[in-house]
């Protein structure tokens, strides 16, 4: 089920509006102007794929032969060296 807002009262409770999970229809003067649909977004699932990238991330380093320290110094060398080839 949908609500319906004014666009005056949308943007001073805008906070609460994003912590619910039901769309809200905003209006002016009486007319819709725009439907806000809040997202909920699943923070364990978000947890599981950094995790996951990390495992890959350290076996990839570890069948390079390389420490995190290593990466990085490469990294910031590459950085540098790309930085001074635009200059």
């Amino acid at each position: 089920m949908s609500m319906t807002v004014g666009v005056r009262e949308f943007r001073e409770a805008l906070a609460d509006y994003i912590d619910q999970t039901e769309p809200v229809t905003v209006t002016r003067h009486g007319q819709a102007v725009a439907l806000f649909i809040p997202v909920r977004r699943d923070k364990a699932a978000e947890r599981a794929a950094y995790v996951d990238a990390v495992q890959k991330a350290n076996t990839l380093l570890t069948q390079m032969g390389m420490t995190e320290d290593m990466a990085v110094s490469e990294f910031n060398a590459l950085r540098r060296a790309s930085y001074e080839q635009e200059q």
